[in-house]
């Protein structure tokens, strides 16, 4: 089934090539594109509309193929919606175009390319793009290329290889608290527990918007606390982890495991 859809994919952009290639795009359709784009901004941006952000981006789209902005916002739009297959079509389309007239902007698809191939377990593919992000010398963000490389290679058990391209994340840039959780993680299944407490630790404290409120790393921390013999301190991080959304599958399953203790 995969292999099929990944055809489909290859004809749609094949299309899309030959589109682009055989007729000139109007001004005036380039200018309509680009207002459908940054209407699609605001409403994703600014008022958390998804699907009117879709709707100009699909308008986008249709006025000027060769509009990279707009494929690659709706490729990570449909990226966060989970519609993995349609996600993929937007964001190669991006990526072809970055790479032939915007080759600095193109790590930053190749690092929604990665995040999605991740989500769809093709974690190869991931490995490889995400190796091309993290490594361009044009990328002005690579912590969240090696971030996420070293998230793939925990899906794959090389934790070794995780831990390295990790440090490198928080090494380019000590505030990613992602990177510092996947850090942890890498450590918490290498099952050194003292060095994955302090990490995930310092993940949650780093003082930047959102990283006391990561809910997988207060659970992670606290089973490391668990794995450790140290009770009160795994309670008091599965009673965080509830606070922050006791309705999602982690809540649930923190005060489950804070109940037991």
């Amino acid at each position: 089934m995969r292999r099929v859809q990944h055809q489909m994919i290859l004809l749609v952009s094949l299309a899309f090539g030959l589109s682009c290639g055989g007729s000139q795009i109007s001004d005036k359709s380039i200018r309509q594109s680009d207002r459908f784009y940054e209407a699609a901004y605001i409403s994703w941006f600014d008022q958390r509309d998804n699907l009117g952000a879709i709707r100009n981006l699909t308008r986008a789209v249709e006025a000027n193929p060769q509009n990279d902005r707009a494929h690659y916002l709706l490729g990570v739009i449909r990226l966060g919606r989970g519609e993995f297959d349609e996600a993929e079509v937007h964001l190669v389309a991006a990526a072809e175009l970055r790479a032939e007239n915007n080759p600095s902007a193109l790590s930053e698809v190749q690092n929604s390319l990665g995040v999605l191939f991740i989500h769809t377990k093709r974690y190869e593919e991931a490995i490889e793009v995400l190796n091309k992000a993290a490594q361009e010398v044009l990328n002005r963000e690579p912590w969240l290329a090696f971030g996420n490389l070293g998230w793939a290679y925990i899906e794959t058990g090389e934790h070794d290889k995780a831990i390295e391209v990790l440090r490198r994340a928080m090494f380019e840039q000590p505030k990613f608290c992602v990177g510092a959780y996947r850090l942890g993680q890498a450590y918490y299944h290498k099952r050194d527990y003292e060095v994955a407490r302090d990490t995930l630790r310092q993940a949650i404290a780093i003082p930047e918007a959102g990283c006391d409120q990561l809910q997988d790393a207060h659970h992670l921390l606290g089973m490391t606390y668990l794995r450790l013999g140290e009770d009160d301190q795994a309670k008091a991080a599965f009673d965080k982890c509830r606070a922050i959304n006791a309705a999602s599958p982690i809540g649930r399953s923190c005060a489950e495991t804070a109940g037991g203790l």
